[in-house]
């Protein structure tokens, strides 16, 4: 979802997110938030079964109504996109810093693990700069 530029804060997000959920049930499973798009995720699991109950096309359909009697600010739907997605299984109880992860993305020396460090201290000074910015409390 795209809400005009500067509009677009944590109670509009919440707001939002409650409209959908109470346009169709299945929607309120959560959302991401950059910059000026709302972002929610129709995850499915291994069988293909979305974990919202909802078909793409229903999903598609209730944000698509959602966003249209939203009121202010005005937003519109920026696009649906299909993307695959798989999350790593991880034993948290024995791996209590990821490693099972580390392994199945190649062991501690793999490119593909020295890529994600970089992206993740960038998205963490994004953060940090967005949270300065805004002259948010650390803690909230």
């Amino acid at each position: 979802m795209r809400f005009p530029q500067g509009s677009l804060n944590a109670t509009v997000a919440q707001r939002f997110f409650e409209a959908a959920d109470a346009t169709k049930k299945g929607l309120g499973g959560g959302y991401a938030v950059f910059g000026d798009e709302q972002i929610f995720l129709n995850a499915k699991n291994f069988e293909g079964k979305p974990y919202s109950g909802l078909d793409d096309a229903s999903f598609q359909d209730g944000l698509s109504r959602a966003a249209v009697s939203f009121g202010n600010p005005k937003l519109k739907v920026s696009s649906f996109v299909n993307a695959t997605i798989h999350f790593i299984g991880n034993d948290w109880q024995r791996s209590t810093i990821g490693e099972d992860y580390r392994t199945l993305l190649g062991g501690p020396d793999s490119e593909l693990l020295r890529t994600l460090d970089e992206i993740s201290r960038y998205y963490a000074f994004l953060l940090a700069k967005t949270v300065d910015t805004n002259g948010w409390a650390k803690d909230e």
